[in-house]
């Protein structure tokens, strides 16, 4: 699964094929509140931020319209969050729930491209458009059909899905296709049960309050203060003023190839660490040795999947902890010193953060648009990942506004890369390009010396 923006997204050119998702029953209020990411998302709705998320991946041959039409309404029908609607309300979002059965998928346009970014600039346009939470159905598919390899792509608004949602949707999505393509008249595709996300938000809205002195609540509380009262920023300077922000600029940056990934892990092990401390370890230390700072506060995002009926359910799952990383004279001593605060980190992940920022009060500002963050998933280990490689999987984001940086560093059966989102101006990269090299040349360096070298298959 290659993790990538829409501006780095590089599809063949073809005939683009435009499904219209079409809401054919009616909704229901229903009286269980978005979770706390989607409110934060929507806002008052009338000013939605247009975040979209999108999978695509290969499918042999010419595309089969049907197939994919197909394929979509049954993942509509299997997961509920792609049934939920939001209209405004005195509360901020009132959801609005569709029984399965109540949304068709139609082809209504193709339009042949003869160059790739002809063929971007369309999509984007696009999704832009139907991508959106304020209106129902708020995701959309397309086709790019070509004589011997065609492209899927569905996209959605951040409301209705998160990172590992695309993962499953993919994967959904290929063996729906591929069921009706073996058997139109009698499609049968052996996919387990799942929960829904509407059951997750109930959950989330009855979670008890965390007492103030709370240990969790404290070490919450010291970290945003430690951060100047509000959210953890990347120790350079972007060339972003305060309150502004620049147009997104997107870097894909391969970190390590399949065999060198291998040499890492075996690095962290020794350490007794895992991969995400030993990212966030060589994130600290490129960022000190490029002229940071020895502490490299963050948010890390975590799923939420904890059920078992939730792990390849649709919807936004996550949460978020905060954690400081301290360098220390060589990669191995960071990665022991991250794996130590990412496991003391955990703990906080359970305190709900409309908690934390309600105990905060005044001492609290939201200061920038954007959260320092670094982000780690692995796909080696998602279900279905086997045809990812081989199906050419894309994870694909929008690209808005930025105003500091972000990270995403995936694992794949190609090895370890980054994707980099910040602000398109000539300070940010500048830095960015000298963290990239550095953090390239350091992981690539740790897994080279004899020892490890030795002990890599």
């Amino acid at each position: 699964m290659r993790v990538t923006s829409i501006t780095e997204y590089t599809p063949s050119a073809g005939a683009v094929v435009e499904f219209t998702a079409v809401a054919t029953g009616s909704a229901t209020p229903s009286p269980i509140h978005p979770s706390f990411n989607q409110q934060f998302h929507l806002g008052d709705l009338g000013e939605a931020e247009r975040v979209w998320i999108a999978g695509a991946f290969d499918v042999q041959g010419s595309l089969d319209p049907q197939a994919l039409a197909w394929a979509f309404e049954r993942l509509i029908d299997r997961h509920d969050t792609l049934r939920s609607s939001f209209v405004p309300a005195p509360a901020g979002a009132q959801r609005m729930l569709y029984e399965p059965g109540s949304v068709r998928m139609k082809q209504s346009t193709r339009s042949t491209f003869s160059s790739t970014s002809e063929l971007r600039g369309h999509l984007r346009s696009r999704l832009e458009l139907l991508c959106d939470a304020r209106r129902f159905p708020s995701y959309t598919c397309f086709g790019i059909d070509r004589p011997t390899t065609s492209t899927v792509l569905c996209a959605f608004d951040h409301a209705n899905v998160d990172a590992m949602s695309i993962a499953v949707v993919v994967d959904e999505i290929h063996t729906l296709y591929d069921a009706y393509r073996r058997c139109p008249s009698n499609p049968e595709a052996d996919l387990p049960s799942v929960g829904g996300f509407v059951e997750y938000c109930r959950i989330e809205s009855t979670e008890p309050l965390v007492d103030p002195t709370d240990e969790r609540m404290v070490r919450w509380s010291t970290f945003l203060t430690e951060c100047g009262g509000t959210t953890p920023r990347f120790p350079f300077d972007l060339g972003v003023d305060e309150g502004e922000t620049a147009p997104q600029a997107t870097t894909v940056t391969p970190l390590l190839d399949a065999q060198h990934t291998l040499g890492f892990e075996q690095l962290c092990a020794r350490s007794g660490a895992g991969m995400f401390a030993g990212v966030v370890a060589a994130i600290g230390q490129a960022c000190a040795r490029i002229g940071g700072p020895s502490t490299l506060p963050f948010l890390f995002p975590l799923h939420t999947r904890h059920r078992q009926e939730w792990s390849r359910a649709l919807g936004w799952f996550t949460t978020n902890a905060p954690m400081t990383v301290q360098v220390e004279a060589d990669l191995a001593g960071t990665i022991t010193a991250a794996h130590t605060a990412f496991r003391a980190a955990l703990p906080l992940s359970t305190v709900p953060i409309p908690q934390v920022l309600s105990n905060l009060g005044d001492a609290f500002t939201l200061s920038r648009r954007d959260v320092f963050m670094v982000s780690y998933i692995d796909y080696t280990r998602i279900g279905g990942h086997e045809q990812f490689d081989r199906s050419n999987a894309h994870h694909i984001s929008n690209a808005t506004v930025s105003d500091d940086a972000q990270f995403w560093v995936s694992r794949t059966a190609s090895g370890l890369a980054l994707r980099a989102r910040f602000p398109d101006t000539a300070a940010a990269r500048t830095v960015m390009e000298a963290f990239t090299a550095e953090l390239v040349a350091l992981m690539n360096a740790s897994t080279t010396t004899p020892e490890i070298a030795a002990s890599t298959p």
